[in-house]
């Protein structure tokens, strides 16, 4: 009956099997082997807790059973559980220092646990007792990408595919691993390979779009997209998806696509500052005044490691002219200016200012971004705050306030001009870049679908006179490039 019961495991009819050796089990209850036979059959039924159970009752009639050791840690990493597990490998492998698949098990649950550099050398150690097997190689290949060692992740996905050339996985993770390292067009080759295999391996399309959308080749990546979608609309799990597919229909212009994916990802995340914040930006539908705090700080916290090799790559100019239009306006080469960089981000403002400045301040609310600006060493003192707040609470202390872009995420502007107005001395200097709204505009401020507001230069000059500001200048520049056209500006000047 036992040798039944593992046939028909073994032939994939697991009710049969466990019906088979659960009589086996009935009839043997302080038999080891059975309890553990038993508890595979369990596991393959996906009864994680029961078959945990199984192997618990084998090792309590046998305690150094290592092979119901091994299957223990894998019931426990099934339920999550990866420290319970981890100590189970290290039982199994105390009594068989010898079991590789017990060193290839544990490697998985330190994997889990994010303790990469131990996983690697538990697969090594299961490779160098023989267990040469794709399996172990590809976990071998994650590992490495999780230390961001790519080359030697690709070689261990290389090594895996010639033992198993149709292992669509691997070839997956391998074209992420190409990604990484930039290789894009063999990153596509790579989920191209795994697609030819399964045609319907939708996170395989949705790597293969992304990549395609970093070559610039839109109309193919949202082909990728639409048919990863088609095949599994769960492959929306997580922010980045959701986020990249509504860029892209954005991108190609397709704003009532762009707005039902945000309304989706609305949906399975109502609380997400993000999501809110896009749907409202494409759909036009509750658009706040301003963008909330915590979708800016959410937004540039994950821009600040590429931030400005991004904005060199768009020929992103409002520091510059920002500094250029400050030289024409105020002595700067006195150097005895105290100036506020109002929404400092890494400090591309703070490079050109800092010569002019006898005291140089930054507020920001991304604690990333500061993290950046602190790295620079130009500042005398950095805040991470709201900027209107942290205005408002140093009345008459700056000679200059600068904020290159940061407005394009208030749509109302009247509370920042005031609050700039309350920091300045008199005759002191304000100075910011706006995004432009079209000249035959009839509303003041409006959102666009990038998620950005635009802003009539009529509104603008009335929200600083009414606050005060003399000598308003206004000029109109080219921020940056967006899709390879002009992003147009409004750069304004003002004296208290």
């Amino acid at each position: 009956m036992t040798l039944l019961g593992i046939i028909a495991a073994q032939t994939r009819r697991p009710d049969e099997a466990a019906r088979l050796l659960g009589s086996v089990v009935h009839a043997n209850p302080g038999q080891a082997t059975a309890h553990n036979n038993y508890g595979n059959v369990l596991k393959d039924l996906k009864r994680f807790q029961a078959a945990l159970d199984s192997y618990e009752r084998a090792l309590k009639i046998k305690p150094d059973f290592a092979e119901a050791l091994n299957n223990r840690g894998n019931a426990l990493q099934e339920l999550k559980r990866f420290d319970e597990a981890l100590a189970s490998y290290d039982q199994a492998l105390a009594l068989r220092p010898d079991y590789a698949e017990a060193f290839n098990n544990r490697g998985h649950a330190l994997k889990e646990l994010k303790r990469f550099d131990e996983a690697l050398a538990s697969y090594d150690h299961a490779l160098a007792l023989g267990r040469n097997h794709p399996g172990t190689l590809h976990s071998r290949g994650d590992v490495l990408q999780g230390l961001r060692r790519f080359d030697e992740a690709v070689a261990s996905y290389d090594r895996a595919l010639a033992l198993r050339p149709d292992f669509a996985e691997v070839l997956n993770n391998r074209g992420n691993a190409f990604t990484a390292m930039k290789r894009l067009d063999e990153a596509v080759a790579s989920f191209d390979r795994a697609l030819a295999l399964r045609p319907d391996y939708a996170e395989a399309l949705f790597n293969r779009g992304n990549v395609l959308q970093e070559l610039k080749r839109p109309d193919e990546a949202l082909a990728s997209y639409e048919q990863a979608l088609a095949f599994n609309p769960a492959v929306l799990g997580d922010f980045r998806a959701f986020e990249t597919l509504g860029s892209l229909f954005y991108e190609l212009g397709r704003r009532d696509q762009a707005a039902g994916v945000y309304r989706r990802w609305l949906d399975a995340e109502p609380a997400n500052a993000v999501a809110q914040h896009m749907y409202a930006a494409v759909s036009r539908d509750n658009v706040p005044q301003r963008a909330s705090a915590q979708y800016v700080t959410t937004l540039f916290d994950r821009f600040a490691d590429s931030f400005d090799v991004t904005l060199e790559r768009v020929d992103y100019a409002a520091p510059r002219l920002l500094y250029e239009a400050l030289v024409q306006t105020v002595d700067c080469n006195r150097g005895d200016l105290v100036v506020l960089d109002a929404g400092c981000g890494t400090g591309l403002c703070g490079v050109l200012l800092r010569p002019s400045a006898r005291f140089l301040a930054g507020v920001d609310l991304s604690p990333q971004m500061l993290a950046r600006a602190r790295a620079l060493n130009l500042y005398d003192e950095l805040s991470e705050g709201e900027l209107c707040r942290f205005m408002a609470s140093r009345p008459e202390e700056f000679d200059v306030v600068i904020c290159a872009d940061t407005l394009v995420y208030f749509g109302a502007l009247e509370e920042a001009v005031m609050a700039a107005r309350q920091c300045l001395r008199p005759n002191g200097v304000f100075a910011f870049t706006v995004e432009a709204l079209p000249e035959e505009s009839s509303t003041p401020f409006t959102i666009n679908a990038h998620g950005r507001y635009a802003h009539a230069a009529e509104y603008v000059c009335g929200a600083l006179d009414s606050s005060g500001f003399s000598a308003i200048q206004c000029k109109s520049v080219v921020l940056r490039k967006e899709f390879g056209n002009d992003v147009k500006g409004y750069l304004f000047t003002s004296r208290v």
